[in-house]
């Protein structure tokens, strides 16, 4: 599939980006296409998007079946080449600043070099030039970086890449929120002041898109048939896979290194690791509970770290086996004595 815009921005033959056709064969990846065409032809956000989606086949109703216009904005008032620039720029600011990191935990530069490599592999995707399109990408890569920037001392980066990320999908909100709650927990009330205000600052900005959306659509457009997808802990499986170069290996290899790297998330015991394992977890159960089959992409959101996990599956192993190694240790030492 190739989608022309007037910008000259595309989405070439041959791209992974996820393609979920609904049953009139319209994808969202073509949806976004035709509403930045529009968008570049001179057409109002609200109205481009209404027309795309009745075009499509997509349900209009309730507001949550129009994205935020924050990014189609962005890529219309951009030249065409810059989006897709950002993207990369935000996916080095990325690897860089975790690496930066890992490096305060582990001196190793074999380890630092592996840490490295698996941030890249997952943030990878977003290279791909039809995945400026999409929501996901951007708010998953910003959400690493405001994770990477937030320390007890210096937190303002991390809140205002918080915010772009929310601005853009709105799904980001459940990482707003968890940063938010944690920050009250440990009684760092000015940084939790900050998570609160981007979340009246998100609040207003979904108000005005809910009156947005009302004035262009009517009783008579389909409504959704809603995030009730409850497809579990396989689907989980495969939306991980589906959006990371796991696509490229085997099925029976994402069953066994998705939940390695969510138990080496889990394992390591830190502050900063913990915020990290309770946004995946967080939108993992999202992904289970609430999620279609064609919401797959919402994976995107957590598959620039979740394979950084791998890198602490050995340490997490080792404390789990031992537990049972010792009472067998302590046996031996004293039939020796």
């Amino acid at each position: 599939m190739t989608g022309i815009g007037a910008s000259g921005r595309s989405i070439k033959p041959g791209t992974t980006a996820p393609y979920a056709a609904n049953s009139k064969g319209g994808t969202d990846a073509r949806l976004y296409q035709t509403i930045v065409t529009e968008m570049d032809r001179g057409a109002s956000y609200y109205p481009a998007a209404a027309e795309a989606l009745r075009a499509g086949g997509f349900p209009l109703r309730p507001f949550i079946a129009f994205r935020l216009p924050t990014l189609a904005t962005l890529l219309t008032l951009l030249p065409a080449p810059m989006p897709r620039g950002m993207i990369f720029l935000l996916i080095a600011a990325v690897v860089a600043l975790w690496t930066a990191r890992l490096s305060e935990a582990f001196g190793s530069r074999t380890r630092l070099a592996i840490g490295a490599a698996l941030i890249l592999c997952g943030s990878v995707v977003a290279a791909q030039p039809g995945m400026i399109l999409f929501h996901e990408t951007w708010a998953a890569l910003l959400i690493a970086l405001s994770l990477a920037l937030r320390r007890r001392d210096r937190w303002i980066g991390s809140v205002v890449a918080g915010l772009c990320a929310v601005l853009i999908r709105e799904t980001a909100i459940a990482y707003v929120l968890a940063m938010g709650i944690l920050a009250l927990i440990d009684g760092k009330k000015r940084e939790g002041a900050a998570w609160g205000a981007v979340i009246a600052v998100f609040a207003g900005y979904l108000l005005w898109h809910v009156g947005q959306v009302a004035a262009v659509t009517s009783a008579a457009d389909p409504v959704s048939s809603g995030w009730n997808g409850m497809g579990g802990w396989t689907f989980f499986i495969a939306a991980m896979r589906l959006t990371t170069p796991l696509t490229l290996f085997p099925q029976w290899l994402s069953a066994i290194l998705i939940p390695l790297a969510l138990l080496g998330w889990i394992s390591w015991r830190t502050p900063f690791a913990l915020r990290t394992s309770l946004t995946l977890i967080g939108y993992a159960v999202m992904l289970m509970v609430f999620a279609r089959p064609d919401n797959f992409y919402w994976g995107l959101l957590i598959a620039p770290l979740l394979l950084l996990g791998l890198m602490f599956v050995p340490a997490a192993l080792t404390d789990l086996i031992v537990p049972f190694r010792r009472p067998a240790l302590d046996s031996d030492a004293a039939a020796r004595h």
